[in-house]
C-alpha cells in the first residue's frame, strides 16, 4: 500500500473521542487478514465504551474493567480483505465479506465445553480484551482493521456492507434467543425496542416464535419495529399485559428479553412470565434489583446472555443471506467517519434522533454501498 496511515476514531479517556491518522495495522499471525472497512455501525455497546463502562467484562467476568486510553472502537463491520498473511488466505484477496469480531483461545474449560462466548482469553476487535498492551487498540472506526481469515463471510451480491455489518449484533439477538428457548408458536415480549431488542425479535420470528411484542417508549423506535411482522407497544400509553391478553387470550407469555435490565422492567416482567417460563436480562448493568421470590414459582427461570457463540456467528449471517432478517430498515444514518460526532450525539441525544448510525470509513468511495442488485425494502 503506498499509502501506510489511514484515518481512525480513537477513544482517548471517556468521553473523549478523537479523528486521527493511524498506522495501518500491521498483520501479526498467518490467521490475521486485514479488511478495508466499508461499513461499521455504532453499538450500544460503544455508547457505553464511550462513557467509561466495560460491558464486556461485565457481561463475561460479572465485574467492572477499566478501559486502557487509546482504543479504536467498531466492532460491527463489513469489508473487502485488503491483505493476507498466509497463502492459506489468499483466496480471500478482494472478497467482500462480514466478519466475526471475536477469536477465543480454544483451550479452555469454557472452550472445551462448548461456552466459548465465556473465554477469559478472548481477543475482541473494537476494544481492548486479550490485545495485550498496545499503544493503539485495533477498531472498525478505521479505513483498516485486522480480522482472521478464518472468521469472515463472504457475502453473496444482494447483501450490502451497511447489512452485513449487523451480523455482529444478530449474533448477539442469536445467542439472546438460544438463552430463553421459546417453544415453537410460543408468544415472546421483548423489553426496549432499540436494535437489541428488536433484532432479537426478528430472531425470535425466525425461529418460529409465534406472537413477538416489543415494549418500547420512543416514538422513533415503534417506527422501525412496525415495519416488521411485530407487535409494537407504547408503555406510557398501554398496558403492556392488556396488549398482549387481546392477541394472545393471556397476559403472560413464555420468554422474556429484557435489553433494559432496570429494577423497574425485572419486576414487570417476572410478573408476564408464564409458568416454566424464561426471563433473559440483556443489559447486565452493575445495580442491585430486589426480587420477589414468589414470582419464580412454578420453575420460571432467571438468566442472562453473554457474546455469542461461533454457531451463532453462523446462524446470524446465514439469516441475513437468506432475507430471515432484514437489517435494512434499521439503519437510518450513514454518515463518514469523519462525522463520528454528529453520529455519537444523535444516538446519545434524549430522546434518540437515530435508530442505527453506521460509518463509512473509506475516503476514497464515500458512496460506495457494496450493493450490487439494489437494497431490501
Amino acid at each position: 500500500m503506498k499509502d501506510q496511515t489511514m484515518q481512525a476514531v480513537v477513544l482517548r479517556s471517556p468521553k473523549k473521542l478523537e479523528l486521527i491518522e493511524a498506522p495501518i495495522p500491521v498483520l501479526r499471525t498467518e490467521d490475521e487478514v486485514l479488511i478495508q472497512v466499508k461499513a461499521c455501525g455504532i453499538c450500544g455497546s460503544d455508547l457505553r465504551y464511550w462513557a467509561g463502562e466495560n460491558p464486556w467484562a461485565l457481561h463475561t467476568l460479572g465485574r467492572h474493567v477499566d478501559n486502557p486510553p487509546n482504543l479504536i472502537l467498531g466492532h460491527e463491520f463489513a469489508g473487502i480483505v485488503a491483505a493476507v498473511n498466509s497463502k492459506r488466505y489468499e483466496p480471500l484477496l478482494g472478497k467482500r465479506v462480514g466478519v466475526q469480531a471475536f477469536r477465543v483461545c480454544g483451550r479452555c474449560g469454557f472452550c472445551r465445553s462448548g461456552r466459548e462466548n465465556l473465554c477469559r482469553a478472548t481477543t475482541h476487535i473494537g476494544h481492548a480484551q486479550g490485545w495485550g498492551n498496545m499503544d493503539l487498540y485495533p477498531g472498525a472506526y478505521a479505513e483498516f482493521c485486522p480480522a482472521w481469515g478464518d472468521l469472515v463471510f463472504p457475502l453473496p451480491d444482494h447483501v450490502s456492507f451497511q447489512e452485513a455489518a449487523m451480523g455482529d449484533i444478530y449474533c448477539v439477538a442469536v445467542h439472546v434467543v438460544g438463552r430463553g428457548s421459546p417453544a415453537a408458536g410460543g408468544s415472546v415480549l421483548c423489553i426496549g425496542g432499540g436494535p437489541v431488542g428488536l433484532c432479537v425479535a426478528q430472531v425470535a420470528k425466525a425461529r418460529g416464535a409465534g406472537r413477538v411484542f416489543v415494549s418500547e417508549i420512543s416514538p422513533l423506535a415503534r417506527s422501525i419495529v412496525e415495519q416488521f411482522d411485530i407487535i409494537a407497544i407504547d408503555p406510557t400509553s398501554e398496558d403492556v399485559r392488556d396488549v398482549i391478553s387481546r392477541h394472545t387470550g393471556r397476559a403472560t407469555v413464555g420468554c422474556i428479553y429484557d435489553t433494559v435490565g432496570t429494577a423497574e422492567t425485572v419486576a414487570e416482567a417476572l410478573m408476564m412470565l408464564e409458568e416454566s417460563g424464561t426471563y433473559v436480562n440483556v443489559a447486565v448493568h452493575s445495580a442491585r434489583v430486589d426480587i420477589n421470590m414468589a414470582t419464580l414459582g412454578s420453575e420460571r427461570t432467571v438468566t442472562s446472555s453473554s457474546n455469542a457463540l461461533y454457531s451463532d456467528v453462523r446462524e446470524a449471517y446465514e439469516l441475513i443471506f437468506s432475507g430471515r432478517v432484514n437489517p435494512a430498515p434499521m439503519i437510518t444514518h450513514c454518515l463518514p467517519l469523519k462525522q463520528y460526532q454528529q453520529g455519537f450525539d444523535l444516538l446519545l441525544q434524549v430522546p434518540k434522533q437515530a435508530y442505527k448510525v453506521v460509518f463509512l470509513p473509506d475516503r476514497e468511495s464515500r458512496n460506495d454501498t457494496g450493493r450490487s442488485n439494489g437494497s431490501r425494502g
